[in-house]
């Protein structure tokens, strides 16, 4: 019969030369990813967007090892509509630096991004619907990705985040058409300049038969 106290040392030791073990294979990884997320995960879930709409969101970059590793920064567009696609613009920031302000689909990969030992990177993303953007853009989805890559002399981890984003149906609201409404306001000057021409030549036959 085991002895209750040799029982309970056996299940003690097994804890302690063990959790070590099982933090260690859980805390491997090169780098740790954190920032400020729409409520599914994406980094941009944008809804109903207009001209002029913009959204920001960051990143922040923790190296988890005890030596200088490098990352790599990627964007992918995946489906929907190339053109809205193309027309997106996104700065992205670190600190004072500006690495990239584009349309999307300019964007190149960047490589070689240093991070120091135990440091970390603030990242800023700020993508726009440029304002002068016009009707042929209402009720288009598309959707992208952030990938970023980071490396270490054994090592190499990606991860990546989802950009989801649609523009204002037609049903919602109509975007201004300066034509439509030039054209608009000149049909109503015509017409009320005919009809104030009908009523002076009126009054002056009036006139005319009075006399």
């Amino acid at each position: 019969m085991i002895k209750p106290k040799m029982f309970f040392s056996t299940i003690l030791l097994f804890f302690l030369l063990f959790i070590p073990i099982l933090q260690a294979a859980n805390n491997n990884n090169i780098i740790d990813l954190n920032g400020s997320f729409s409520e599914n995960g994406n980094l941009f879930d944008l809804d109903n967007l207009k001209p002029g709409d913009w959204a920001e969101r960051e990143i922040t970059i923790s190296n988890q090892t005890d030596h200088d590793i490098t990352y790599d920064m990627d964007l992918r567009h995946l489906d929907g509509s190339e053109m809205f696609y193309q027309q997106l613009s996104l700065e992205i920031t670190k600190g004072d630096d500006v690495l990239f302000h584009d349309k999307l689909s300019q964007f190149t990969l960047m490589t070689d991004l240093p991070l120091l030992a135990n440091s970390e990177d603030n990242i800023a993303f700020y993508l726009t619907f440029p304002p002068e953007s016009g009707n042929e853009y209402q009720g288009l989805t598309t959707n992208a990705e952030i990938i970023i890559t980071a490396y270490d002399d054994t090592e190499t981890e990606t991860s990546t985040f989802p950009i989801s984003t649609d523009s204002q149906s037609t049903s919602d609201s109509l975007l201004p058409n300066t034509a439509t409404i030039m054209f608009n306001v000149l049909l109503i000057g015509c017409i009320l300049l005919l009809a104030g021409a009908f009523v002076l030549l009126y009054l002056k036959r009036n006139k005319s038969a009075e006399e």
